[in-house]
């Protein structure tokens, strides 16, 4: 997932909770920790197995190097 993605998820997931917390039908601890929980998935590394595979790598290719004479 995108970073920008991600980021309109959290504004969308803090939203859809302040609305819900002013509405009463969340207390202030289970918002709180639906806040927290938010920032942890936030963090949370998404794609690293992918970043990591697509980067350019050296190769060996084998070949001894030039004696010296």
């Amino acid at each position: 997932m995108t970073t920008w993605m991600r980021g309109a998820l959290w504004l969308l997931w803090l939203a859809a909770t302040a609305l819900l917390w002013r509405a009463g039908a969340l207390g202030t601890g289970a918002a709180l920790a639906a806040g927290l929980l938010s920032v942890v998935v936030l963090v949370w590394p998404g794609a690293a197995h992918r970043r990591r595979r697509s980067h350019l790598q050296y190769v060996e290719m084998g070949k001894a190097p030039v004696g010296l004479r």
